[in-house]
């Protein structure tokens, strides 16, 4: 009988230790943004819709407000990964900087030009305008940019560039910084315009101080059409000792862009967490516009590559190169794209 009672024990403690094992503990993975912006919704969805933890990740996001604190923290090793510019990624591989991008995260470049009412109505310029007209009624004016250099500031010297115009003769560029300092000198007449992404352009038409006089997002910018903007990056060496967590994260942003065409309006509430303090009638015009350029494949291709060295050239004074191969590796997403194709 005692004998009994012992087997019995022993089975219980079994079937509790044996038959459901602990689930394994999710692997940390580490990966840097800029401000928060439209831009980034793979990376909101994949976080708030659960996908990495699908995955059997925990992600922690740190936010390093400008693309060069993202390139360094990769390429430095502090960071797993980011979502930042392809175009840093061209510029540091070039100068020997060990980062590569592997996923595509956003396929427009989406900075807008927002010009006051006064330089509205000075310029007589509108957004049904041919883009050429648009531009070139810029002249004298004063537009705002984030930094020297920065994608705001290179957007608007190929806006200009492409259309014969002089950037350092035919306008002055300000550097204001952030979006707050943009709303304030639009509105106190510092400024005639700035470049910047949404929701900052959508908040100068509520307060009725500005609107939007160029959207690249409309495709009416025929050097801007088919350049990635956002692409998930990490360097080489990372890219060697965590294939297999990397791999899991281009997975699940290969879902989140899926979530996104089945489900906009729960793409939407996700994404809307991140933008507490933003209007929910801005919020709702900026996320409808900027689903026109959140992808539905994760692959890089090679003519956007193309597109965008093109575009650079034509924005940066210093001759630009680089190949597909040096600054791209697809073998995520080639992987991916045969996994959901052979289901």
């Amino acid at each position: 009988m005692r004998a009994r009672h012992i087997l019995a024990a022993f089975l219980l403690v079994a079937a509790t230790t044996f038959a459901a094992p602990r689930q394994a503990a999710a692997e940390k993975m580490t990966v840097a943004l800029g401000s928060g912006a439209f831009f980034f919704t793979l990376q909101y969805i994949a976080e708030a819709g659960g996908m990495f933890r699908e995955q059997g990740l925990e992600v922690e996001t740190v936010n390093l407000v400008t693309g060069p604190r993202q390139t360094a923290a990769v390429m430095g090793g502090s960071v797993d990964a980011a979502m930042e510019g392809l175009q840093l990624v061209v510029q540091a591989v070039m100068r020997g900087g060990d980062i590569v991008a592997i996923c595509t995260g956003y396929n427009i470049m989406p900075i807008s030009l927002t010009l006051s009412n006064d330089a509205i109505a000075k310029t007589g310029a509108t957004l049904t305008m041919p883009i050429d007209e648009r531009v070139k009624r810029l002249r004298g004016l004063r537009i705002g940019v984030t930094t020297p250099g920065s994608g705001s500031d290179d957007v608007l010297q190929s806006l200009l560039k492409a259309r014969g115009m002089d950037p350092e003769k035919d306008i002055v560029v300000q550097p204001l910084g952030g979006a707050d300092a943009m709303l304030a000198a639009l509105e106190r007449g510092a400024t005639d315009g700035f470049m910047y992404t949404s929701p900052v352009p959508e908040i100068a038409a509520q307060r009725r101080i500005g609107r939007i006089i160029v959207e690249p997002l409309n495709g009416d910018v025929p050097e801007l059409r088919n350049i990635p903007y956002i692409t998930f990056v990490t360097s080489r060496a990372t890219l060697a000792q965590k294939r297999p967590q990397l791999l899991r994260m281009v997975r699940a942003y290969t879902k989140a862009m899926a979530f996104v065409q089945q489900n906009p309006a729960e793409a939407a509430k996700l994404t809307h967490r991140f933008f507490p303090d933003v209007d929910p009638e801005i919020f709702n015009a900026s996320f409808l516009k900027y689903t026109k350029g959140l992808p539905t494949s994760p692959l890089i291709t090679p003519d956007q590559v193309t597109n965008l060295l093109t575009w650079m050239n034509l924005a940066k004074k210093t001759k630009i190169t680089g190949t597909y191969a040096e600054v791209v590796d697809p073998s995520l997403a080639e992987q991916v794209l045969k996994e959901t194709a052979g289901r």
